[in-house]
């Protein structure tokens, strides 16, 4: 297709979708749910020049295309494949199957209760005694606990020295730009690739460590398989995938679930006052504002999805914030309601082969930093002097989050 070609069709395209037309990342990054509840009523399937994209709203054809592999596929060219390679979320399968299988054992619920439960719960306890102890009334629980109780839990599940915390958290960041780097600049993919090489460069002598001593962990796991085992190249990529999902989507998850309980605080005292509530209650934050707004997809073949015709190759992307929020399936769903029993349909974590592997030890971190708040924090809130509610287009989350405990 030449360049008039394409904007033929980038105008006859604008004309038969007006509304994805209209679409801008910077609206959907401040409040999307409008947005797409329009998308969803108008234009379900829409394109949206803005991505150069699809955006599929409605949760039937959100689910028909994350279960569907043979004609929407990860397995294509895109920014995490540039990013850190072939791994089990770009690859379709028996490699996919392979690489979820053998980094799977660490994330089973018993392993987790067994291994991890003891440690996030006293780690978690340990940030929140330290931002009291900073400041008697007031603390960003973002950096203060959030996102070191995410380093701290992921790095322990895959066996890297807790020690290099502040040097992942730096790869991290480039990571996460490179990742929003949705206009294509060339310094952003080039600093996120260079954090990637800088990862792969530091995890050899890990690697090798490992090998010599095992201590349990997902790395040494993989380093000491020798029936069937995964390339250097390959732990590499699963890592870097592992490491990125476990710190953006837990971090991004505690935060989100902090600010829709205080921005709610008489459900809040609900799930406060019965036993067993909290779950549900973090079940209903994941629908409600999902850390994780869309799974993209690729068209392996021409395709026609609600009377659209979408072309082979061309990017697909699965709203899943709009899916979590449709009526068809949530009563009132703009409504944060801690006691609805559907609240754990949402598709927050995606569904299908490319379920997220670390769902069950996110919801574990979100839990402990809860207890912990409540425990030594009576009277925890929101601080009105800073209000940051949350924000982003694919990643979600409030910028900084400040709270207040203590009496009013």
């Amino acid at each position: 297709m030449d360049a008039n070609e394409r904007r033929a069709l980038g105008a006859a395209r604008a004309e038969r979708f007006p509304l994805g037309a209209a679409v801008r990342l910077a609206d959907l990054a401040v409040d999307p749910y409008p947005i797409l509840a329009d998308l969803r009523t108008s234009e379900p399937v829409s394109w949206v020049p803005e991505t150069g994209m699809w955006f599929v709203t409605r949760r039937d054809d959100v689910l028909d295309v994350l279960r569907d592999p043979e004609r929407f596929t990860t397995d294509a060219p895109s920014t995490i494949r540039d990013m850190f390679g072939a791994h089990m979320m770009t690859t379709e399968g028996p490699t996919q199957i392979r690489y979820k299988r053998k980094c799977l054992p660490p994330f089973h619920v018993s392993r987790l209760a067994a291994d991890s439960v003891p440690r996030l719960r006293a780690e978690a306890e340990r940030l929140v005694e330290a931002m009291v102890a900073t400041d008697v009334r007031r603390g960003e629980l973002g950096a203060a606990v959030a996102r070191p109780l995410a380093l701290h839990s992921v790095m322990s599940v895959l066996g890297l020295p807790l020690g290099e915390m502040a040097r992942v958290n730096e790869w991290y960041a480039a990571f996460a730009s490179a990742l929003a780097n949705f206009r294509g600049d060339p310094a952003i993919r080039a600093a996120g690739k260079s954090a990637a090489e800088a990862f792969a460069h530091a995890l050899d002598p890990i690697l090798q460590a490992l090998e010599r001593e095992p201590d349990g962990t997902l790395l040494a796991d993989l380093v000491c398989d020798h029936a069937d085992p995964l390339t250097r190249e390959e732990i590499y990529s699963n890592a870097l995938i592992i490491l990125f999902g476990g710190i953006e989507t837990t971090e991004s998850m505690i935060a989100n679930a902090v600010w829709a309980l205080l921005s709610h605080p008489q459900q809040f005292e609900r799930v406060r006052a019965s036993d067993g509530a909290l779950d549900l209650a973090i079940e209903e934050t994941l629908r409600w504002d999902a850390a994780v707004q869309s799974a993209t997809r690729h068209a392996t073949r021409d395709v026609e999805l609600r009377g659209v015709a979408i072309s082979e190759g061309e990017a697909v992307q699965c709203m899943l914030g709009a899916a979590n929020r449709d009526p068809l399936h949530f009563t009132d769903p703009d409504r944060f309601d801690v006691a609805r029993k559907n609240a754990a349909d949402h598709l927050a974590f995606a569904v299908g082969r490319h379920f997220c592997l670390g769902a069950s030890l996110a919801r574990l971190e979100t839990r402990a930093v809860l207890d912990a708040l409540h425990a030594r924090c009576p009277g925890f809130r929101l601080d009105p002097e800073r209000f940051s509610p949350p924000y982003g287009y694919e990643f979600r989350k409030p910028e900084v989050l400040w709270v207040l405990w203590g009496e009013v």
